[in-house]
């Protein structure tokens, strides 16, 4: 309650500046009688009351509120000045003493600056300790001062908008904020206070309320916001790294129309249209869904080049030094039907030259093209598109809920009616959706560097070299391009009272070389750049010591599976040996009040707590390439794989609800629930697509193998990198905390949804496809060498 009587206080207090004519018998009385519900409150409000005279302030014949507040006033500035003078600038204190007196002589631009000043709002038994104010009418006050010996009006200096946080002392309750019950008020200063300054005032400013709870306050944090935030040089050549790839589209994109509608004649070509390398593509559909491609040049078909990945985020294929090739997912093209089209190989084809092709690799027209193309390759595993999409939805779900809490003014109530619902398990346990990522990559993997190696005849004959350069270029590019944009640019896409004019990230990553060297999951995860992009690191390093499991699985398949279960095994000894001895939680999102340590880092973004899944990926491709997709089981068999997949899946989602919200698992069964989750929820995904591939996934398989889903899958990779950045700058524009409901939460889902997918889709256009496409024409030039 002392917190309740301080604010209201400073409420009144603030709320003589702008009273003047009211009868004292109608607000005195309305006011003491909400005040007499509290009876030290009461007190409190006859102490202030005689103290500066309320009745006089509000009397029709009394004195008016300059009279009263001029002692008051100029109390504060002498104390201001006589105790922490020493210790501010001699310009914040001038600006300061303006801004005072002008709000004392009821000059309109001084009383907007207190009026933007945050001030308690309702709730604050529920902790809305956030009180922003109106950032808004703060910055866009425009002060002017008369200067009485001249006559001339100027503006010495301009508002600036501070958020000054208190801390009250400390409660366990208090999670988001350290275990520390902090109050962040906004605070509307004048541009010549620096942070030190600011800080300072405002801590004498709040002693000054008759209250013990502040005389002891310590000077609060200061967060002063620039007005006009300086370029950096890393922002400016960010800026020129944008236009520079947004003018190489624009030029591509001409370019391949003039290619395909100017210099090819209609009639030298039925039904086909050059491809990103001059090549002539034609265009087909085959009725099982898969889709293949050949390019064709003067009658031949060329070498194609080496494509395989595994991150989990877009369709796996080769293409290798056979004469039929699979593109990539996102430059996928339909395979070549020549009872339905044509091509002469005696017309004249326009073919552009090297530089020509390496410059069509930016062609927004084509690109577009390839990845709203719903055609896939042929022999591809059609139900890990719609996987992949749906657990991207769910990822971005998950986070929608975890990085609005820090702009929330009724986390207090919400939270706690969240976790005690039985559907909101699905959103405490979206951490899942990452391990069916993990998965799909190894899955993915597996299959199809198998399928190659027997191509080739043998893993001696593969070319392991290009195996980790495809992983490296395919991954890289994006992810380094896109953390430059953002760490540079992001600090200017937005302001408000909750904007880091700082950046997102700490220190603006200057760790970003571990991101580089996909080794960040070992740092420190709160100097972690781009915090979401451990999963990036994670599977680099399962894909890297991958071929350790393929080769031996390859040549022994009895040795090959020891391994893996080895791997499995030791996933399973150190998450459990990490949750004992730290005594964490089953749930991340749930800690224990005795964790020692933080789960996050030691438990949830560690390779060899995480490898599981990813194995289980691996022999599951392992077994789709060994049966070419091809297996008989018996209806009962089928139906007891679903029910067993199904059966454990529920229980991983939904088993740790309890009516009070709390996790009722003891020690022991944490320790086994840490230790295998995570690989039995790969089994019961790859179960699912092991069914769909080999014909028994009926309905599940034609849902996720929907024609639709594939351009969205094959965003997946965009959508991960970007959908944070969307959230963050969405968030922390606001200039009011918010108050979340079912329906508000909803909106802000579907409207993160949609926005990650449209920038994904930029992003991949502008980064992603350019260097898919330069990275086939290298290669196959290479191979002609």
């Amino acid at each position: 309650m002392k917190l309740i009587s301080m604010v209201i206080l400073w409420w009144l207090e603030l709320s003589c500046t702008f009273c003047q004519n009211e009868p004292s018998g109608n607000f005195v009385n309305k006011v003491q009688r909400e005040l007499k519900r509290q009876t030290h409150i009461e007190a409190i409000a006859k102490d202030l009351q005689t103290r500066i005279g309320l009745g006089s302030v509000f009397s029709p014949t009394g004195q008016g509120p300059q009279a009263v507040l001029a002692p008051l006033i100029k109390s504060v500035l002498d104390s201001v000045i006589a105790e922490v003078g020493a210790n501010i600038s001699e310009a914040c204190m001038n600006s300061t003493t303006q801004m005072l007196k002008a709000a004392l002589n009821r000059d309109e631009w001084a009383l907007r600056m207190i009026d933007a000043i945050g001030k308690p709002p309702s709730g604050l038994l529920d902790f809305n300790l956030q009180w922003p104010g109106n950032y808004d009418e703060c910055v866009q006050t425009q002060v002017s001062v008369l200067d009485n010996s001249t006559g001339l009006v100027s503006e010495p200096f301009a508002p600036q908008y501070c958020k000054a946080s208190f801390v009250l002392g400390q409660n366990p309750a208090a999670v988001m904020t350290g275990g520390y019950i902090i109050v962040n008020t906004g605070m509307c200063l004048p541009d010549k206070c620096d942070n030190n300054s600011a800080s300072l005032v405002a801590q004498r400013l709040i002693q000054l309320i008759p209250i013990n709870i502040t005389k002891s306050m310590p000077p609060p944090g200061m967060v002063c916001q620039d007005n006009h935030l300086p370029w950096s040089s890393s922002a400016v050549g960010a800026i020129v790294l944008c236009c520079v790839f947004a003018a190489l589209m624009a030029i591509a994109t001409v370019y391949d129309a003039v290619c395909q509608y100017v210099l090819t004649p209609k009639e030298q070509v039925l039904g086909g249209k050059y491809t990103d390398n001059g090549a002539i593509e034609a265009r087909s559909h085959i009725p099982d869904g898969h889709a293949s491609n050949v390019n064709v040049s003067n009658g031949a078909v060329p070498n194609g080049t080496y494509r395989n990945f595994g991150d989990g985020h877009a369709n796996e294929s080769f293409v290798s030094d056979v004469h039929v090739s699979a593109e990539h997912v996102s430059h996928q093209k339909a395979d070549l039907k020549t009872n339905e089209h044509e091509i002469r190989a005696n017309s004249k084809q326009y073919k552009p030259g090297v530089f020509g092709a390496l410059l069509l690799s930016f062609s927004v027209l084509s690109n577009a093209r390839k990845i709203l193309n719903t055609n896939q390759p042929s022999q591809t595993l059609t139900s890990v598109n719609g996987i992949r999409f749906i657990s991207m939805t769910w990822v971005v779900l998950g986070h929608t809920y975890v990085f609005g809490l820090g702009v929330l003014g009724n986390l207090a109530t919400i939270l706690p009616e969240y976790v005690k619902r039985f559907t909101f398990q699905a959103i405490l346990n979206a951490t899942f959706a990452v391990d069916t990522f993990f998965v799909l990559s190894g899955l993915l993997v597996a299959y199809l560097t198998f399928r190659e190696i027997d191509k080739c005849g043998g893993a001696k004959k593969f070319n392991w070299g290009l195996y980790y350069f495809h992983r490296i270029w395919r991954l890289t590019p994006p992810y380094m391009l896109v953390m430059f944009v953002y760490t540079s640019l992001s600090k200017h896409w937005g302001h408000g009272p909750f904007w880091p004019q700082n950046g997102f990230d700490p220190n603006d990553c200057n760790t970003w070389w571990m991101n580089l060297l996909y080794i960040n999951n070992f740092q420190d995860s709160q100097k972690m750049c781009m915090g979401w992009s451990w999963y990036l690191a994670n599977d680099m390093q399962f894909y890297i010591i991958s071929p350790l499991i393929l080769v031996l699985l390859f040549y022994s398949r009895l040795g090959g599976v020891i391994l893996s279960v080895a791997f499995v095994l030791g996933n399973f000894i150190s998450a459990g040996v990490l949750t004992n001895v730290h005594n964490f939680s089953a749930s991340i999102m749930q800690r224990n009040k005795d964790e020692k340590g933080d789960s996050f880092e030691l438990l949830y973004i560690k390779p060899w707590t995480r490898i599981g899944p990813y194995i289980v990926g691996l022999l599951t491709g392992y077994v789709l390439y060994k049966t070419k997709c091809k297996v008989t089981m018996s209806k009962k068999a089928n139906i007891t794989g679903w029910t067993l997949a199904t059966g454990l899946a529920i229980a991983l989602l939904y088993g740790l609800y309890s009516d009070d919200g709390t996790i009722k698992l003891n020690k022991v069964t944490t320790i086994f629930y840490n230790a295998t989750s995570r690989t039995v929820w790969g089994a019961c995904v790859a179960w699912v697509i092991f069914a769909c591939a080999t014909g028994y996934g009926g309905p599940v398989n034609a849902l996720l193998s929907w024609k639709g889903i594939v351009p969205l899958s094959r965003l997946t990779y965009c959508c991960y990198l970007v959908h944070p950045i969307i959230m963050w700058t969405n968030y922390y524009s606001q200039r009011q905390t918010m108050y979340w409901f079912d329906l508000e939460v909803s909106y802000k889902f579907l409207g993160h949804l949609c926005m990650t997918y449209g920038v994904a889709f930029i992003v991949s256009l502008a980064f992603e496809s350019p260097m898919m496409g330069l990275e086939k024409i290298v290669l196959g030039r290479t191979k002609k060498h």
